[in-house]
C-alpha cells in the first residue's frame, strides 16, 4: 500500500534531507500497510506499533539533523520551523498513544492516510524548501 509515492516527493536543495523525506514516505506506506492489515485480521497490534515507533524514531532523528544545519547557519526563522517539528512530534506520540490506548484503527488510519501525507508535501515544499535553499547558500550543497 502506497500513501506517499516516494518519486513524486518535492525535492529540495539538501541532499540530506531528500534522503531522509524519502525514509519517512517509505517508513509512512508501512506503518499505513501495517494499519490495513491489522483492520482485515491479518497484522498484530504489535506490528502496527512497532512500525508506527519507527517512524516516529526516524522522524525525531530527521527534524534533528534539519535543526542543527538551521543553527550552524544561524538561520532567521529557526524558532518557527523548529516549533512545528515540536508540534508534529507532539502530535505523532499523542496519536500513537491513542492508538496504543483504544485500538482505534479508524482514526489511525485517517491519521496515517490524509493528515501526514498533506502535512508531509506542505512542509517540504514551503518551511523546508527555504531552509534548505538558505542552508545551500551559506554551506554548500550536502
Amino acid at each position: 500500500m502506497s500513501i506517499v509515492d516516494l518519486e513524486a516527493i518535492p525535492q529540495v536543495a539538501l541532499a540530506f534531507i531528500n534522503d531522509d523525506h524519502r525514509e519517512e514516505g517509505r517508513l509512512l506506506n508501512e506503518l499505513a500497510e501495517a494499519v490495513k492489515g491489522h483492520e482485515a485480521g491479518k497484522v498484530p497490534v504489535e506490528t502496527v506499533l512497532h512500525r508506527f515507533e519507527a517512524l516516529l524514531a526516524h522522524t525525531q532523528e530527521h527534524f534533528a539533523r534539519e535543526e542543527e544545519a538551521m543553527r550552524e547557519v544561524s538561520f532567521p526563522p529557526y524558532p518557527v520551523h523548529k516549533g512545528e517539528h515540536d508540534r508534529v512530534i507532539e502530535e505523532m506520540e499523542s496519536e500513537e498513544t491513542h492508538f496504543r490506548e483504544t485500538g482505534d484503527t479508524g482514526r489511525l488510519w485517517s491519521y496515517v492516510s490524509q493528515a501526514v501525507p498533506t502535512w508531509f508535501v506542505g512542509h517540504i515544499q514551503s518551511m523546508d524548501a527555504i531552509t534548505a535553499q538558505f542552508v545551500s547558500v551559506r554551506k554548500g550543497p550536502r
